[in-house]
């Protein structure tokens, strides 16, 4: 055998070999994924959340109080206004009570803007002085049923939590969830203060999310939702749904904004700007182990790294 078709063989067994170590360590093990947690349909529950949907979309406006928390933080809220055919306001609340950005829907375009600095200027990006920071806002097209309210709700403060039930259901958007949905179960009745629930759990790629959901019995529309994040470790969140009113009136006001003079449209910068150069070092960092401990690219110096990255739930 030539010398040059045996050093081929060998580089591809070493691809074969490295392929094969990737998947051992990054797949999910039994006791973090829960695959015993999916549950199995049961069409009386699965009933309940269609219904939960029905009345999502059927409503002309709808408004109320989401309050979410994490185990041992301090609770922050969304205030949430909708009304059709596209038309919303979210307000963002952080744990002391302050307004941190606001996002208006006009029927044609959106609007996000803070009460102080932009959140997504990078604290280290010299080519924007200081004193320009509370001077932008972001804008965009919306198609009705085409947009995400609980993405766009993220850019109204670091920190903000991502939605459980986006509002955008109301106006007709499906979620990218949904085709991953496994089953949904019954899980009796309860009263989340004077509304009497049924409450369901609904799971999500292989129980990688699980939704337990107290839909009210008067509207069906949820009084309170725990979600259970399952990957490298188990995140837990909490919301609960208060000062809930289908068909109200909201002014028209609630959905009208436009920029104050001199400010500016926000542009995020284009990512490939930060890549690093052919040649570069790369800057030390470190990582939470699979199996537990942590990793450094520093005690990998001198050897190929391959960097895997994926989103689990």
């Amino acid at each position: 055998m030539k010398k040059k078709t045996r050093v081929w063989i060998l580089i591809v067994v070493a691809v074969v070999l490295l392929e094969s170590g990737a998947l051992y360590v990054l797949r999910p093990s039994a006791g973090r994924w829960r695959s015993d947690a999916v549950v199995k349909d049961e069409p009386a529950a699965h009933a309940l959340y269609n219904q939960m949907i029905a009345a999502l979309r059927s409503a002309d406006s709808l408004s109320y109080r989401c309050s979410y928390s994490q185990p041992g933080q301090r609770v922050e809220q969304y205030l949430i206004w909708l009304k059709k055919p596209n038309y919303f306001r979210v307000e963002a609340i952080n744990a002391r009570g302050a307004l941190t950005g606001t996002l208006v829907g006009d029927g044609a375009h959106l609007w996000v803007y803070w009460p102080g600095d932009c959140p997504l200027i990078d604290p280290e990006d010299t080519n924007i002085p200081r004193e320009q920071w509370s001077t932008f806002y972001r804008t965009r097209a919306t198609a009705v049923g085409r947009h995400s309210i609980a993405h766009d709700a993220l850019d109204l403060g670091r920190g903000t939590h991502m939605l459980f039930i986006d509002p955008s259901t109301f106006h007709g958007y499906t979620d990218s969830l949904q085709p991953y949905l496994d089953g949904v179960a019954g899980r009796g009745t309860d009263k989340v203060g004077q509304e009497e629930c049924d409450v369901i759990e609904v799971s999500f790629m292989n129980a990688q999310r699980t939704w337990y959901l107290w839909l009210s019995q008067r509207d069906h529309l949820p009084r309170r939702a725990k979600q259970i994040l399952r990957g490298i470790g188990t995140y837990v969140d909490v919301e609960v749904w208060q000062d809930v009113a289908v068909n109200a009136e909201v002014p028209a006001d609630k959905f009208a904004w436009s920029p104050p003079e001199g400010w500016r449209v926000w542009t995020s910068t284009d990512p490939a700007t930060k890549l690093l150069k052919a040649g570069q070092l790369a800057p030390d960092f470190t990582l939470a182990a699979l199996e537990g401990g942590k990793i450094k690219l520093s005690d990998f110096r001198d050897k190929i790294v391959w960097l895997y990255i994926w989103r689990s739930g």
